[in-house]
């Protein structure tokens, strides 16, 4: 599609899906969470700051792509790019790059030179953009003063819109107030019915935990970067045999938590092995997302660093997982080759766990 603005020439998949000759296009909140989700986790980052904690603060400038994840994230110094996951994200300082975040209330007070790509309940603009803004939240404030150099697209259940945006504002929302500008304004009210605004909430809920997961991904990757290498090795050798040893162990895990619970006496061990069960499958998935993107990236011949294969895989993947009827396949399949290289690598995790504590001891 050709931009709007014959000067701005297009940068991303963003621009090209915000712009359209004549009129602003609109999207459904489906269509929203799918680019939400291939830009929260994007591949082209080269390098990472990674923060995380109960309280993530940037009081120093960062020369360099940042990613952030508790639960409250404040930066108050300039950053180059940004992609931070927590209850309450807090900008206090100019972004070089782009703003990509998720969480419960997003505020952004100063300006930001890329596109912005956010997610959450409360989300408020109070500073200068200086490319496209997408947003899916539940409430989204544009204050006054506020300017958007290109796009914008937001889908919430309020929006306020007090600035400038001097490309398209698209807007689909249950209650839209508009006292700011727009080069093109185009609305869409939405019906309120309760099967729609709970839709709505899963949507957003599953968004939130596909971030979250690859938050995960990303951090094991960086702290236990030896077992979880192990664990990634084992999905690529034999997956069949991993495959099956994975379904059995998920049934036996099952099996036995059951008749552990009906014991009663059995119950705190019943719960411990559903905790492991379920942290198993969830590392699981990851593993697999990373084996899935070595694959093709050694396919096409690019050299990439493991958490991009990680990203790689996990995006797509994620994707799979949102077909209709054939998901839920894709999902069982690799849940259960996951967990079976899981059970596979664990006597290698656990003598890699014992060398190190030994190498302490001495």
């Amino acid at each position: 599609m050709a931009d709007l603005f014959p000067y701005r020439r297009p940068h991303f998949l963003f621009d090209t899906i915000l712009t359209t000759p004549d009129h602003a296009l609109y999207m459904t909140r489906s269509g929203i969470l799918f680019v939400l989700l291939l830009m929260v986790l994007p591949c082209a980052v080269q390098a990472l700051v990674t923060e995380s904690g109960e309280r993530v603060l940037f009081e120093r400038p960062v020369n360099d792509d940042v990613f952030a994840a508790g639960g409250k994230v404040m930066v108050n110094a300039p950053v180059q790019s940004l992609i931070a996951a927590g209850g309450e994200i807090e900008i206090n300082a100019p972004v070089e790059g782009d703003v990509i975040a998720a969480g419960g209330t997003i505020t952004i007070n100063a300006p930001v030179r890329g596109k912005v790509v956010l997610a959450g309940g409360l989300v408020t603009l109070n500073g200068s953009i200086g490319r496209n803004v997408l947003i899916h939240a539940g409430d989204v404030k544009i204050t006054e003063g506020t300017t958007v150099g290109a796009d914008a697209l937001i889908s919430a259940s309020q929006v306020s819109n007090m600035g400038d945006v001097e490309g398209n504002l698209t807007v689909s929302s249950h209650e839209f107030t508009h006292t700011g500008t727009a080069s093109h304004l185009s609305y869409t009210r939405e019906s309120s019915s309760l099967g729609e605004g709970l839709l709505g909430f899963l949507s957003l809920a599953m968004l939130l935990f596909s971030a979250g997961m690859g938050i995960l991904g990303l951090l094991l990757i960086r702290l236990a970067p030896g077992p979880y290498q192990l664990v990634e090795g084992e999905v690529r050798s034999r997956p069949l045999l991993k495959g099956l040893a994975g379904l059995g162990g998920i049934l036996g895990g099952i099996i036995l938590a059951v008749l552990l619970t009906i014991t009663l006496i059995g119950l705190p061990v019943a719960i411990c092995v559903i905790m492991g069960l379920v942290s198993g499958l969830l590392f699981a998935t990851l593993c697999v997302s990373s084996s899935l993107g070595k694959v093709i990236g050694d396919r096409f011949g690019w050299s990439m660093k493991t958490w991009q294969h990680f990203l790689l895989g996990f995006v797509i993947l994620q994707l799979g997982f949102r077909i209709p009827f054939l998901g839920l396949v894709i999902l069982v399949i690799c849940l259960c080759l996951g967990f079976g290289a899981l059970l596979y690598a664990l006597p290698s995790c656990r003598g890699l766990l014992s060398g190190r504590e030994e190498e302490v001891g001495r």
